[in-house]
């Protein structure tokens, strides 16, 4: 896929232009806009997730795995593509949630962020050793 070109319809580099994108893609192939089941859809790929999320653990960890342990950058590297494909699905799916619900994701985010710029989480991260 690398050095590939690819003319999309639009410029994509907003979240904006990305849903721009989607509501092109679904008019041209006839995708279903059910809200129900493409919700069902991203739950699926987020299980996708899960599951290359799951080799790379398997990778790390000594009781997972028969062969050599690797570390979690190298056990990343390995996966990293499939993980990028599949995220890239998810990221497909909220786009399309987000225009069959009429959300306008790039404020909504902007406006969400914002809020998070001034929260206080009840948990803090554990330091690294």
């Amino acid at each position: 896929m690398q050095g590939e070109t690819t003319n999309f319809p639009n410029e994509m580099h907003t979240i904006e232009d990305f849903q721009a994108f989607h509501r092109w893609l679904d008019a041209q192939k006839g995708f279903a806009t059910d809200i129900f089941l493409n919700m069902t859809m991203l739950s699926g790929e987020i299980g996708e997730v899960a599951q290359v999320l799951k080799q790379v653990y398997f990778m790390i960890d000594p009781a997972h795995t028969d062969q050599e342990v690797k570390t979690l950058e190298e056990a990343l590297t390995i996966h990293r593509e499939n993980l990028g494909q599949e995220l890239a699905d998810c990221l497909a799916y909220i786009f399309k949630l987000a225009n069959y619900t009429g959300v306008d994701l790039q404020q909504a985010y902007l406006e969400k962020m914002a809020k998070n710029l001034h929260r206080t989480w009840k948990y803090k991260a554990e330091k690294e050793a």
